[in-house]
């Protein structure tokens, strides 16, 4: 596993360069003919990470990694696994911020992962949002982090999803009659809303009216507020200490109370529904799946349409 404690150098080639600070190849090479800048044995340009933030700053070239001070190589390391689809080495950087009291740097990060590109990839957020926050509740469970330490994790996760979802909503411009409607939230006695907003800003990308409605919800509620706005989806998550039988509970109450005439979709998801079976009741949803992760459910919305 990729270690803190033995991180190696960052080197950049020229186009790594170009591609960081946005600017043509052979403007690299005229910003950085300097004696710090190592040549390999093959004759291609390596020029130290450090060095490159310097020498941008000093043009005016911001670049994200700039907002990391000395731990802009973990992070530039980090953003390099995650090409490669490996997010060990975000979710190991992350919990190294947490332990060395750096948690702003944990927002900044999950902010510029998700923001990448013109939609959020949900296996990448599963990767690091997910796994960054088994880590910290794994963690707890061994004693080696502080409750304190899983609020601070908990809070810069929540704040950057909140952002995320700002920008989103501001793009969507406002729910539109024309657009597919979605209820999501977690029922009742359920307290943890992070895997509920990134449902919500998944949908929000995909262009839907997505109405959150927290955590916490008895299941009435949630299915009297499908039957006003007539959504054509519910996702609800599922997080331990809820077991399979609750789950089971839930969507025998759901098919219960579901009115015929307004049909609908119930997507269920969380780390509670490992050993989950369930199948659709009497015609009372138009679909029941219960999905295991981000992707499955990015999935599930390219193939309903």
């Amino acid at each position: 596993m990729w270690s803190l404690a033995k991180i190696p150098a960052a080197d950049l080639g020229t186009g790594d360069v170009a591609e960081l600070l946005d600017i043509h190849p052979s403007t690299v090479k005229r910003w950085f003919d300097s004696p710090r800048t190592a040549v390999t044995t093959g004759g291609h340009r390596r020029i130290p990470l450090d060095l490159v933030l310097d020498v941008a700053l000093a043009r005016d070239r911001r670049v994200y990694l700039h907002g990391f001070g000395s731990q802009a190589t973990h992070a530039w390391h980090a953003m390099q696994a995650l090409e490669r689809d490996d997010p060990d080495p975000a979710c190991d950087a992350l919990v190294h911020w947490l332990r060395t009291r750096r948690p702003h740097l944990i927002g900044r990060f999950l902010w510029h992962v998700a923001a990448r590109g013109n939609d959020p990839d949900p296996g990448v957020l599963d990767g690091v949002f997910g796994g960054f926050m088994k880590r910290v509740g794994d963690g707890w469970e061994r004693g080696e982090l502080r409750i304190a330490d899983e609020r601070a994790a908990s809070r810069e996760a929540g704040e950057a999803i909140g952002r995320l979802l700002a920008a989103a909503a501001g793009d969507a411009g406002g729910p539109d009659p024309d657009r597919p409607t979605a209820v999501v939230g977690a029922v009742e006695p359920e307290q943890h809303v992070l895997g509920s907003q990134l449902v919500r800003l998944l949908l929000l990308h995909r262009g839907w009216n997505v109405e959150h409605l927290g955590a916490g919800v008895p299941v009435s509620e949630i299915v009297a507020t499908q039957r006003v706005l007539d959504a054509s989806l519910i996702c609800i998550s599922f997080t331990p200490p809820a077991v399979a039988a609750d789950v089971l509970r839930f969507v025998a109450a759901a098919g219960e109370l579901a009115d015929p005439e307004q049909p609908f979709s119930l997507v269920l998801g969380g780390n509670a529904l490992r050993g989950v079976e369930v199948s659709g009741r009497d015609g009372a949803f138009t679909d029941l799946v219960a999905l295991g992760s981000l992707a499955a459910f990015g999935d599930w919305l390219d193939d309903s349409g």
